[in-house]
Order: structure tokens, then sequence, then C-alpha cells
């Protein structure tokens, strides 16, 4: 016999949807659950069970080969109506179960024991449930188990949710900041045409740059935040050909980039400490438009940490230039932030051939 419909049906069906799980491909996350409640039970059968509206849809199975079943046939819509757990020793005693297909077909399982997957409202969407051929009793320790690994399925749902809500959060961002770069550059543009006096020209000029600079920039970090691995060599050659397009005639980027994979946040961080640098030496490093060169190196060194060295041929550190200055320059403060981020460590120093900063770390 079917079960009554749940008191909530309408809000529980809404807080399975918020979960956006259904028809998911199979992980092993889940997967290892199932096959554990099995081998601790000693049942044939494990089913993650989600209840949906007209089926029972298994997010994980062990010794079952359906991907779902209707809902009439499913024991676990019996079980949402529990306090916890619904333990059936023998189904075919039990008049919410003697006449489901799963009884008296081939399938016959005659056990069943399911443990509700409550969400933090309360209100369950499923099970994690147990079957076997042979009518039977679990064990308090078998029980208490099979709560536990229920508990740890539902962790990992909302593990699910949390990450998918923040990647929904990061792209509202990503789409807010575009907008408003694209607006300051539009701004810049509209400015800058009504401006007659040469030096306001050149500084809107540069401005301008760096705006554009922020946005290539924030395009590829964009891009690269989507994938848990990057190519390093096409990624920085990809921010170094955006930053390059919107430096001054007088200075040319020139790098030198190994080919291998980092995690995103690493390579992430290397490309804002990268564009930092170079902005750093647009800014103070070649003076009156001197001509000048920022060479970007990024490989293993031979300790296996990651180096990125980024060397200008400018005129380096002047004692009294205040703006160049680690503790008060905000571009500086950005460089260490980036490199706390993935527990880098930043040297600067200035050298009689213009000013280097070198940043190494161990990546994960």
């Amino acid at each position: 016999m079917r079960a009554p419909s749940h008191p909530q049906e309408a809000e529980r069906l809404q807080t399975l949807a918020d979960y956006d799980i259904i028809d998911t491909p199979a992980e092993a996350d889940f997967d290892d659950v199932v096959a554990l409640a099995s081998r601790i039970c000693d049942t044939k059968v494990s089913l993650v069970s989600l209840v949906d509206e007209s089926r029972q849809w298994f997010k994980a199975k062990h010794g079952f080969d359906d991907l779902d079943t209707p809902r009439d046939a499913a024991i676990c819509d019996h079980a949402l109506l529990q306090d916890e757990l619904l333990e059936i020793h023998d189904t075919t005693d039990d008049p919410r179960t003697a006449d489901n297909e799963l009884i008296i077909t081939e399938k016959g399982m005659r056990f069943y024991a399911g443990v509700q997957l409550r969400a933090p409202n309360g209100l369950a969407i499923g099970t994690l449930c147990v079957l076997d051929d042979k009518p039977r009793h679990l064990t308090d320790l078998q029980r208490q188990t099979l709560r536990t690994l229920a508990k740890q399925v539902m962790n990992q749902l909302e593990l699910r949710r949390t990450l998918r809500n923040q990647e929904i959060l990061r792209g509202e961002m990503d789409h807010r900041v575009k907008n408003s770069l694209q607006t300051v550059q539009s701004l810049l543009r509209l400015y800058a045409s009504k401006i007659q006096d040469p030096a306001a020209l050149t500084a809107f000029a540069a401005v301008e740059r760096r705006v554009a600079a922020i946005v290539a920039l924030h395009r590829e970090l964009h891009q690269s935040s989507s994938i848990a691995k990057v190519n390093m060599k096409p990624f920085m050659d990809g921010v170094l050909g955006h930053l390059a397009a919107t430096c001054p005639d007088n200075v040319c980027i020139t790098s030198d980039i190994a080919a291998f994979e980092l995690a995103s946040t690493e390579a992430t961080a290397l490309a804002v400490v990268a564009s930092e640098c170079i902005a750093n030496a647009i800014k103070h490093a070649f003076p009156a438009d001197q001509p000048g060169v920022v060479h970007v190196t990024l490989a293993y060194a031979p300790d296996g940490k990651v180096q990125m060295i980024c060397r200008d041929n400018g005129v380096g550190v002047v004692e009294d230039n205040a703006t160049r200055d680690p503790m008060t320059s905000l571009g500086l403060r950005i460089m260490d932030a980036s490199a706390q981020q993935i527990a880098a460590t930043v040297d600067r120093r200035s050298t009689p051939d213009g000013y280097v900063v070198e940043m190494s770390f161990k990546p994960v």
C-alpha cells in the first residue's frame, strides 16, 4: 500500500528541489556510504533514496540495478512519516509492504530498514536504507551506524548545496564587477574626450590603461576559477598578453613561463601579483618615458617550490619615494594579501639593474 501523503508534502518537495540533486551523476562520496552500510548491516542492498513527487530516485545504490522506482513502490515513503528509523523485520507480514512490487516480484526484498535524510528545516527528503532477501533484525550497533551514515549523507548534500550557492554568488559578483569596470571605462573615455590639456590627457590615458588591465585580469581570473587545475603557460601567457596590450609604448613585457598545472587559487594569486608588479613598474620604474622591460619567469625551483620572478630594468627604489615603500603602497599590500592566501613568501628588492619581486610557495 502507498503511504499517506506527508503532512508538509509541498514544503518537503521544495526542500528536495533546493538541493538540485535529482538525476545527477554518481559520486564516490555517496557510493562509499552505501557500500559501507551494506557491509556493516550485512545486507545485499543499500540505497540513498530521494523521494520526489512521482518516484524515488537513487543517488547511490549497492546491490540494486534500477536508477529509480515509482513512488507507489517506495517503502521509503513510509519511512518519511516515522520519527527517524523505520525497520520492517519481515515485509511480507507488514500491511504497508506486503503488496509492494519490491516484495512480490523476483526482487523479493523481505527486510527493510531506513533512516531519514532530514534537512536542517526538519523535513525528510529521503532515506539511507538497507534491504535484504531474508527477514532479520538489526543490532543496536547497526542501527546507530546507519543513523551516523545518514548524517554523513546529509553533510555531503549540504556541502554540495553550499558550494553551488557560492558558485552562483561568485558568478553574480563577477557579472557586477564586469559591468562596473565597463562603466568606469566609458566614463573615462567620455571625460578624456572633453580635455584639451596634454598633461591631463596623459594622466587619463594612464588611468585608462590601468582599468583596461584590471578588466583583462578579471576576465582571465573568472575563467580560471571555474576549473580545479589551471595550465599555467597558456593562462599566464593570456594574462601577460592582456597586460602588455595596456602598457605605454615605452614599456615592454617579456616572459618565460614553464608548462605545468596549479590549483586555480594558486594561479589566481600568481596572476594578481604579476599584474601588480607590472603596474608598479609602469608607474615608478621608467620616469620621463624611459624605455624599459618587465620580465616575468615562472617555473619549479630545485627545492620543489613554484617560483615566480618579476624583474624590471628601471630605476629601482628611490629611498625618499614613499610610493614604492612596501609598507605604504596599495599595490604591494595587494601582493602580500595574495601571497598569504597560498602561504607564499614574497621577497622585494632593488638592484643596480632595477627592481625584483620574487614569490615562491609549495603547491598543493
